[in-house]
């Protein structure tokens, strides 16, 4: 039985993988909060409004990538690790629960500490994220993540651990503070009703996930022209200059490294005051692909990937 029992709950531990994922589009979650806020450099407002209103477009890939596998698989380990340094008990919640006010908001939280209204979130990150959990530090969007759960939970504070690197252990608290929240439920309130319920797709922004989005979304494709209005006819002649301002910077970057190589010669290190340049030989090996296809064609057949893309370009024309 769910430990909040004043909230609607959903039974997830005997659940597949898929009917967990299927469960996951119909509502706001923790991880989404961040995505809506703009916090999070993986996805965008746009993509997860494709993932909530099509969600056979783009796969929730929250099982298949490997950083979040090996974050699940070690879960268990920074929560046993949080119980050894601060002689708290944690145990594991495993329902799907819901905001008293708003039944399309949603928290999957890792941990219920016992004896205090607080949760548990566990996280790992790699080495070189160091510095994003220094001092009282924590990530944007893991910030986020824990007052989305404790506006649905209604819980005091979240503690957050992380292990990082694999070998560097840190926790934080991360205290209620009601009016960030009601902030937070507002923006995903808006987001849901705005965008999802009416299936109107949200501004596009300049991100890899909405470009990603995009090119899902819209990869059945009619040989049309489209007129685009005066109006927006800028948007042609911005992406020409930024196109051609990157061609000359770089040009103008190739010209410096070549500089430097030559400075360097035989040598494969170059050092100055704040900088070094390395210049280091490699090897690949790769697939002849034209000859595995006349040698062996099966083979190649068998293990052959065809990849649909739908490439954007720009150009001048007379008109």
């Amino acid at each position: 039985m769910s430990l909040f029992k004043n909230l609607k709950s959903i039974k997830t531990k005997d659940m597949s993988e898929k009917e967990w994922l299927e469960l996951r589009t119909h509502s706001i979650g923790g991880s989404d909060c961040g995505t809506i806020l703009n916090m999070n450099k993986w996805s965008s407002p746009y993509k997860l409004w494709v993932q909530k209103c099509y969600p056979d477009l783009i796969e929730d890939n929250v099982l298949d990538n490997e950083y979040i596998y090996w974050g699940n698989t070690l879960e268990e380990v920074v929560a046993k690790e949080f119980e050894r340094r601060t002689n708290k008990k944690v145990r594991r919640h495993n329902y799907m629960m819901y905001h008293k006010d708003y039944d399309f908001i949603s928290a999957n939280v890792d941990r219920v500490v016992i004896g205090e209204n607080a949760l548990l979130e566990c996280k790992t990150a790699s080495e070189y994220k160091k510095s994003e959990w220094q001092d009282d530090n924590v990530p944007g969007s893991y910030m986020a993540q824990c007052y989305h759960y404790m506006a649905v939970t209604g819980v005091d504070r979240v503690y957050i651990a992380v292990l990082i690197g694999g070998n560097h252990f840190v926790w934080k608290t991360i205290e209620r503070d009601d009016e960030v929240i009601e902030q937070i439920i507002q923006k995903e309130v808006e987001f849901w009703n705005d965008y999802v319920v009416t299936k109107t797709p949200p501004p596009v922004d300049g991100s890899d996930a909405t470009s990603e989005a995009l090119n899902v979304f819209w990869q059945d494709t009619k040989d049309n022209s489209v007129v685009i209005e005066d109006s927006e006819a800028s948007y042609f002649k911005a992406i020409q200059s930024i196109n051609n301002q990157i061609k000359r910077l770089k040009s103008e970057k190739k010209e410096y490294e070549n500089t430097l190589k030559e400075l360097l010669g035989e040598n494969e290190k170059a050092v100055t005051n704040g900088y070094e340049a390395t210049w280091k030989p490699q090897q690949q090996k790769r697939i002849d692909s034209k000859r595995l296809k006349e040698e062996q064609p099966e083979i190649y057949e068998k293990y052959i990937k065809e990849i649909k893309s739908r490439p954007f370009k720009v150009k001048e024309t007379n008109g």
